[in-house]
Formats: structure tokens, C-alpha cells, sequence
């Protein structure tokens, strides 16, 4: 039996998923919208959640960022599954980009949820941590192919002439539209990255909390971000997130890090 949130504002959809997983013997919690399911993850973490993206106040797409970057491990190891009228190809590949495990459009067919759940919380299922980095990965592949108007299926590399597809839903509103990660780009100014920027980077891709980064530096987590942030001019990545997003999907590798702690992040 799991421990399951669900978050959804429309009675009905709460109802339909609460009794179908609690058929299959799960002990699930509902909050009503985005600021009770943080004060809930917070309070209690649960086994997963099944969370709604278009919510009044705190929506979807907030919730899912709080927990996929919560101090807290057992809270970012939370498995997310976005359950939601949003049926676009880039609302889909947004949710597996920031860190959702499943991306469910209304309407579903209930009886998979209590399937999904169990392949997600299985004994012998990879870590979460390793099924969202899986899922992080095809979806920027996806973004990639779409990008070049690549056909799915083959290669990213394989770019078509024309323009490109633009896919600016990925983006939070009022964030400015933009391209897909170029990845390539990305990796071809590693270089430019000093020694301890780089150990940074590694630490962060590892899936280690902000926290456990600072202290392994010895730095605070207002010196981890702003290092961060000048990673992300160096790379030319457009925010934080989208670099915590390619460094967690294996986008960037890791190489040996350098003996000893060395010099703490520049402010």
C-alpha cells in the first residue's frame, strides 16, 4: 500500500482517482489546490503524488518545481505524475523535462493509475531519481527532434531545412518564448567553466540537494545559486532550471573532479 496526494481543484477528477487507487489498497490524501499540496508534501511526504497543472494560485508547474527542488531528498524522490486537460505534445514534454515521471491528459482511463503507480513504487523499480532522469532525457531528445524537425525515431542529428518548430508552451508564463535547449552548443563551452564551476555542475547532476552541495563546499546556498547562474550565461542556457534539467539527464557528463575541496564559488 501507498501513501498517495492527489491535487486537483475539480471535485470529480479527485473523486475518480481517489476511489480507483483506494480499490487498489492505496491510502490516499486530497488537497484542493497548490498551497495545500506543498503544506501537505512538506508536512508528511508522501509515496507519490498525482498532481493537476491548471489550478487557481499556486498552479501545477509550481508544485512540481518545489518538490523536484526541495532540500529535502525524500521529498524531491517524491514520484509525480501531472494529470491534466493540457494535451499538448510540449505541455507533455515540459512535465517530463521538469521532472514528472508520467503525463496523464484528462480524460484518462482510471483503471492505469493503479498500474503506473505500481510500476513507478515497485521493489524492483529503478530509484525515481534514475526514472526521472530516463524520462528528462527522451523528452529533450523529443525537443531536439522537434527543434530540427526531425521525424521521431531518428536521429536528432539528422536535421531538416526549413524553419524550425518552436515549442514556446515549455516555458513559463511570462517567461519570453524561446528555442529548445541546444545541447551541443551547451557542451561545447564546458570548457569555459572554472574547476570549481565544474565541480558544481557534476554535484548538482548527481541530484544532490542545494543544501548537500553547499555544505560539501562549504559555501552557502545563496554562493551555490549565484554560481549557478553565471554556469548558465557561460553555457548560454536560458535559466537555472533548463540547466538543472540538462545536468540532471546526463546532457553534460561528468569527468574527474580535482583533488582536494578547492576554492569555494566565486560571488
Amino acid at each position: 500500500m501507498a501513501r498517495v496526494l492527489v491535487v486537483d481543484d475539480e471535485p470529480d477528477i479527485v473523486e475518480l482517482i481517489r476511489i480507483n487507487l483506494e480499490l487498489e489498497g492505496h491510502d490516499v490524501t486530497v488537497a484542493r489546490n497548490g498551497e495545500e499540496a506543498l503544506a501537505a508534501v512538506r508536512h508528511d511526504p508522501p509515496d507519490a503524488v498525482f498532481l493537476d497543472v491548471g489550478m487557481p494560485g499556486i498552479d501545477g508547474w509550481t508544485v512540481l518545481t518545489e518538490i523536484k527542488g526541495s532540500d529535502s531528498a525524500r521529498i524531491a524522490r517524491t514520484p509525480v505524475f501531472m494529470v491534466t486537460a493540457k494535451g499538448q505534445p510540449e505541455d507533455r514534454l515540459r512535465g517530463g523535462i521538469e521532472g514528472a515521471l508520467r503525463y496523464l491528459v484528462k480524460p484518462f482511463d482510471a483503471a492505469e493509475l493503479g498500474s503506473i503507480l505500481d510500476a513507478a513504487l515497485a521493489d524492483d523499480a529503478p530509484p525515481e531519481p534514475e526514472q526521472r532522469r530516463r524520462v528528462q532525457v527522451a523528452s529533450l531528445e523529443e525537443v531536439a527532434r522537434r527543434e530540427r524537425r526531425v521525424p521521431t525515431g531518428a536521429p536528432a542529428s539528422e536535421a531538416a531545412s526549413g524553419p524550425a518548430v518552436r515549442l514556446t508552451r515549455l516555458e513559463r508564463t511570462p517567461t519570453p518564448a524561446r528555442a529548445a535547449p541546444d545541447v551541443a552548443a551547451a557542451r561545447a563551452r564546458l570548457d569555459g567553466l572554472t574547476a570549481t564551476q565544474r565541480r558544481l555542475l557534476d554535484a548538482v547532476a548527481a541530484d544532490a540537494p542545494i543544501t548537500a552541495v553547499a555544505d560539501d563546499l562549504g559555501v552557502s546556498r545563496g554562493n551555490v545559486y549565484s554560481t549557478l547562474r553565471r554556469i548558465v550565461r557561460t553555457l548560454g542556457v536560458t535559466s537555472t532550471e533548463e540547466l538543472l534539467a540538462l545536468a540532471r539527464s546526463g546532457a553534460f557528463g561528468a569527468r574527474d573532479r580535482p583533488e582536494g575541496p578547492g576554492p569555494p564559488p566565486r560571488s
